[in-house]
């Protein structure tokens, strides 16, 4: 339901919403966050407003991460991995990955995943201009700096 009054909840209160569907089923394999060794590309994700006369108007929110071929792994539990891991960074359970991209300390990220083809798209965003610019650099740092120090054994999650 659509609500006049601001979202005040906090990264921490996000974050306690989502840690309960994070518990470790021993029935059920943890699936890890992409490294960047699975990443194909990053691009700017945008939203689109209508803003007058001209038509919509491109709006950045954040990265696109478009993720290879992970066999055996559906977007859900994708998704899930993605969402959990920025739970546990946020209360501090978790450490974060160096330029993590699915985190961007003291905001709480829309992360959302589709399949692309035989790979997926990760789409890392957030309302505020300068904070998706921010999540956008974040994810092409970490790509570029697993591309300079060479390849990775495997593109594994």
């Amino acid at each position: 339901m659509f609500s006049p009054l601001p979202d005040t909840r906090t990264p921490g209160d996000f974050a306690r919403e989502v840690a309960p569907r994070c518990q470790d089923d021993p029935r059920v394999p943890r699936v890890s966050v992409p490294n960047a060794g699975a990443i194909d590309s990053v691009a700017p994700a945008y939203s689109y407003v209508h803003s007058g006369p001209v038509g919509p108007d491109a709006r950045l929110r954040g990265a696109r991460i478009h993720v290879k071929p992970l066999p055996g792994f559906a977007k859900e539990a994708l998704g899930r991995a993605i969402e959990c891991h920025e739970a546990r960074v946020t209360l501090g359970t978790e450490p974060p990955l160096a330029d993590d991209p699915y985190i961007l300390p003291d905001h709480w990220l829309d992360i959302d995943v589709d399949s692309d083809r035989d790979g997926f798209v990760v789409l890392v965003r957030i309302d505020e201009y300068q904070y998706a610019h921010e999540v956008l650099a974040r994810a092409r740092r970490f790509v570029a700096d697993a591309a300079a120090a060479g390849p990775s054994p495997s593109p594994s999650p």
